[in-house]
Protein backbone atom coordinates (compact mmCIF):
# COMPACT_ATOMS: atom_id res chain seq x y z
CA UNK A 1 0.00 0.00 0.00
CA UNK A 2 2.52 2.71 0.98
CA UNK A 3 4.39 1.62 -2.41
CA UNK A 4 1.91 3.42 -4.45
CA UNK A 5 0.92 6.13 -1.73
CA UNK A 6 4.66 7.48 -1.79
CA UNK A 7 4.87 8.31 -4.97
CA UNK A 8 1.59 10.44 -4.85
CA UNK A 9 2.53 12.50 -1.89
CA UNK A 10 5.95 12.82 -3.55
CA UNK A 11 3.99 14.35 -6.69
CA UNK A 12 1.55 16.32 -4.49
CA UNK A 13 4.16 18.13 -2.51
CA UNK A 14 6.64 18.79 -6.31
CA UNK A 15 3.37 20.02 -7.18
CA UNK A 16 2.64 22.69 -4.42
CA UNK A 17 6.27 23.54 -4.71
CA UNK A 18 5.63 24.46 -8.27
CA UNK A 19 2.66 25.97 -7.81
CA UNK A 20 3.41 28.30 -4.93
CA UNK A 21 4.16 31.75 -6.68
CA UNK A 22 0.47 31.37 -7.49
CA UNK A 23 -1.42 33.62 -4.95
CA UNK A 24 -3.92 31.93 -3.09
CA UNK A 25 -6.73 34.75 -4.18
CA UNK A 26 -6.32 32.50 -7.28
CA UNK A 27 -7.06 29.79 -6.00
CA UNK A 28 -10.40 31.31 -3.98
CA UNK A 29 -11.27 32.75 -7.49
CA UNK A 30 -11.58 29.54 -9.23
CA UNK A 31 -13.31 27.85 -6.59
CA UNK A 32 -15.86 30.50 -6.33
CA UNK A 33 -16.11 30.49 -10.53
CA UNK A 34 -16.90 26.73 -10.14
CA UNK A 35 -19.75 27.05 -7.54
CA UNK A 36 -21.25 29.78 -9.43
CA UNK A 37 -20.95 28.11 -12.87
CA UNK A 38 -22.65 24.74 -10.61
CA UNK A 39 -25.34 27.06 -9.35
CA UNK A 40 -26.51 28.38 -12.72
CA UNK A 41 -26.59 25.11 -14.27
CA UNK A 42 -28.49 23.96 -11.56
CA UNK A 43 -30.54 26.69 -11.91
CA UNK A 44 -31.03 26.57 -15.51
CA UNK A 45 -31.54 22.56 -15.51
CA UNK A 46 -34.23 22.89 -12.80
CA UNK A 47 -35.55 25.86 -14.52
CA UNK A 48 -35.48 27.92 -10.78
CA UNK A 49 -38.04 25.41 -8.78
CA UNK A 50 -36.98 22.66 -6.35
CA UNK A 51 -38.18 19.23 -7.30
CA UNK A 52 -41.26 18.02 -5.91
Amino acid sequence: MFSILVPQVAAITEATVEASHISKWWYGGFALFVLVLLLAVTVIMGKGRPHS
